[in-house]
């Protein structure tokens, strides 16, 4: 005897039972999800640049003990910075960073060999020279590249050029033991300059033009939210928020800024000369 396959189980429709999501309802959550990103996206991008600046903080820790070892094995003499891009082993760091396609721009031999570089004794990786939020790139052969470095140091700590960069009236600190005034954790070794003003690896801040007659001649970096990492000469590390929006005008990706800029009355012009050397003796 032939038995009928019973029919398919079919779930009954409840009454009133919707058949899918209204549009009013879709863009509800449409809306929602917006709100959503937009509440949470500058968050994501705070924990970003918080994340960024501690990682800048580690990269100059690291170069701020190289730093320390070298003295430590020098009797006391410091790491040698100079003008200009001539590579050669009495310096921290060689090369010549600019926005053209020369190959100074990428090479980390400048950083880590030891003939170009007093600190690739100590072997700092490439890495530490360039700030995280630093994002200037070059075409070389077609191709765009990261610059490998945005640290530079203070022109103060051991300048090793014939002439002490025309301010004879302030001291050169040739050894660790000599830097007394500023105190160690007062005076500043090195720190991220911006994009568009850094060279070679000096830093020069003008220590004779105060006040009505101060200039910025290199530009300290803001890739932290108007702020730049430096490190001192006792070890410590530092984000420094600059105050004046004259030493953060604004970045034209790829273009040089005018140097030795007239800026009277700048605040962070006088902390930068207060922390970076002090008179001579009379």
């Amino acid at each position: 005897m032939n038995v009928a396959a019973p029919p398919p189980f079919r779930r009954p429709e409840l009454k009133g039972e919707p058949k899918g999501f209204a549009l009013l309802e879709l863009l509800v959550v449409a809306v929602i999800i917006a709100i959503l990103l937009a509440l949470l996206l500058p968050a994501l991008s705070t924990s970003k640049a918080r994340a960024q600046g501690l990682y800048c903080m580690k990269n100059l820790k690291q170069l701020q003990m190289a730093w320390a070892m070298y003295a430590d094995d020098h009797q006391d003499y410091l790491p040698g910075v100079l003008m200009g891009s001539t590579p050669g082993s009495g310096v921290w760091v060689s090369g010549w960073l600019d926005f053209s396609s020369s190959p100074d721009n990428t090479n980390t031999l400048y950083l880590t060999d030891r003939r170009f570089s007093q600190l690739a004794f100590y072997d700092v990786p490439a890495a530490c020279y360039r700030c995280p939020a630093d994002r200037s790139l070059v075409s070389i052969g077609g191709s765009l590249h990261p610059r490998v470095r945005s640290v530079s140091m203070n022109c103060w700590m051991n300048y090793i050029g014939s002439i002490p960069i025309g301010q004879d009236r302030y001291k050169v600190f040739r050894r660790i033991t000599e830097i007394t005034e500023p105190p160690p954790q007062r005076a500043w070794v090195f720190m991220d300059e911006r994009e568009d003003s850094i060279n070679d690896g000096l830093f020069q801040t003008d220590l004779k033009a105060r006040g009505k007659v101060a200039r910025i001649v290199d530009y300290p970096a803001s890739y932290h939210n108007r702020a730049a990492g430096l490190s001192f000469a006792d070890g410590h590390v530092q984000i420094k928020r600059w105050l004046d929006k004259r030493t953060t005008p604004e970045l034209r990706p790829s273009q040089p800024i005018p140097l030795g800029v007239l800026s009277p009355d700048n605040p962070d012009v006088a902390w930068l000369q207060e922390h970076s050397s002090s008179p001579l003796a009379e």
